[in-house]
């Protein structure tokens, strides 16, 4: 397929168009370009519609720009394609996030939609059922791994074991395209912010669109409980759960997703509604299956806070299921680097800080007492931590260690954007072409987790230039 590019919504977007026959957009799901779609999926749409693929901001030959990656940003992308291509009206199928993004795009241009096709996704909310820690953190701990080690680590917990077992060649060949056009660690971490923080649920039962809702189920990522409540939501939704699939159900289960997805949407361009599956109930799941889907989580936070204050992380996921306790939405960070600098009485709260702000899906460390903190050993971890992520680093200081921390960001200027001072009574004077924030007087550790995550949301990502080998240490806890 001959790829080209469109301006659209202020960036370029690669994309191509392939068959003949009704217009079907495919949206792709987080961190894979268009390359990813099996080719025999491709191939087997392409001969009844006019396929519609392309690359996400952030993904194969689009632009990767630092900003615009919320859902809502990226169903308008979808939008400025179509126009682009001169599409009136099109069915979309989304996979992943990118079914995320094609609940977005039915919300805001529901006289688009002729039919809707959502796959392995889910709409957020305190309802939806998220993947486990250990799951979070396969898809998260991506920083200074090549794009083969990152696909061979994803894969253990998208494809499902069989799968794997008995299809590795197939598997190995898809990964081959796949990191032919390898997506940037920003992209990937503010694609994964986006996903995190989506909520369309209260949307959902507005939907007038034929709707097909497809899940493996035995997917690890985005739990099949997730596509039962979609459908439960969605006016005449047809589920079907297809047996002994993971999360990449398309892959493994090529053919029958292709009879699904043309028996779908062939039926509603004759203007029928065939019986696709068994019927889904239109009252949602039950008062005590909600219940227990919002308490159990809740339970395991709590449970988890001790620990937290130890040195323990916890589950990101989890968070969100329970902002109500820390007042609204959630808060996901795009995992910028967090150099933190307690001084002698900020040591422990700084510890439990550094793990508050790592479960929020940040990359923080912690040098250490700063007094104690050779310079040395300081632009080693500076150097180390920003190399590896390839972004400019925050740091975070109390006021008492501010003659320190400012001395630390003059002298790797080049490698700290910004300067957060905890507990400070007044603005003080920063090195030159860093920006500053204040967290007030009277700081507390419940203050600072409260707080800190908002200042952080509004200092923009900065890129460093990584080209060349990454030469500095392995940090702490880092994934081999």
């Amino acid at each position: 397929m001959t790829m080209q590019y469109a301006d659209v919504n202020g960036i370029r977007i690669s994309y191509g168009v392939r068959g003949s026959g009704p217009p079907l957009v495919l949206i792709m799901g987080y961190r894979l370009s268009s390359l990813a779609w099996p080719l025999d999926f491709i191939e087997s749409l392409a001969e009844r519609f006019t396929l519609v693929v392309f690359d996400n901001r952030g993904t194969g030959n689009s632009d990767k720009p630092t900003f615009g990656y919320d859902i809502s940003n990226m169903a308008r992308d979808v939008a400025g394609l179509l126009d682009h291509l001169e599409i009136a009206q099109a069915n979309v199928l989304g996979y992943s996030m990118g079914g995320a993004v094609a609940q977005e795009f039915v919300r805001q241009f529901p006289s688009r939609v002729l039919a809707l096709a959502l796959c392995a996704t889910m709409c957020g909310g305190p309802r939806a059922v998220y993947a486990s820690p250990s799951v979070v953190r396969v898809m998260r701990e991506l920083d200074g791994l090549e794009p083969e080690q990152i696909a061979r680590r994803i894969w253990t917990v998208t494809y499902s074991q069989g799968y794997l077992e008995n299809h590795r060649e197939l598997a190995e060949n898809q990964m081959r395209r796949e990191i032919a056009a390898p997506t940037p660690l920003h992209a990937a971490d503010l694609q994964y912010q986006a996903f995190a923080e989506f909520d369309c649920s209260k949307a959902l039962p507005n939907i007038q669109a034929p709707t097909l809702v497809l899940t493996g189920d035995l997917d690890e990522l985005v739990s099949p409980q997730n596509s039962k409540f979609i459908a439960s939501l969605i006016p005449g939704a047809s589920l079907i759960v297809i047996p002994g699939c993971g999360h990449r159900m398309m892959w493994e289960a090529t053919d029958e997703c292709v009879g699904f997805i043309n028996k779908f949407l062939t039926g509603v361009s004759e203007g029928r509604r065939d019986e696709l599956a068994l019927p889904v109930s239109q009252h949602g799941p039950s008062g005590l299956a909600d219940f227990v889907n919002f308490f159990t989580p809740a339970a395991e936070l709590f449970a988890s806070w001790p620990w937290m204050l130890a040195g323990v992380g916890f589950d990101t996921m989890a968070i969100a299921r329970q902002s109500i306790y820390f007042g609204g939405k959630a808060q996901f960070g795009d995992g910028k680097p967090i150099l933190l600098i307690p001084d002698m009485s900020s040591h422990l709260p700084f510890q439990a800080l550094s793990n508050w702000l790592k479960a929020l899906g940040y990359r923080p460390l912690t040098i250490g007492l700063s007094a104690n903190a050779s310079d040395r050993l300081v632009t080693d971890l500076v150097h180390a931590i920003t190399q590896r992520i390839g972004r400019k680093a925050v740091l975070v200081i109390p006021a008492s260690g501010f003659q320190r921390g400012s001395a630390i960001g003059e002298t790797h200027r080049d490698r700290v954007s910004d300067i957060v001072v905890l507990n400070a009574s007044q603005p003080l004077e920063m090195p030159p072409g860093i920006q500053s924030h204040f967290i007030s007087s009277g700081w507390s550790l419940s203050l600072a987790m409260a707080t800190l995550p908002q200042v952080l949301r509004t200092i923009r990502i900065e890129l460093l230039d990584v080209s060349g080998p990454v030469d500095a240490p392995r940090l702490e806890g880092e994934p081999t």
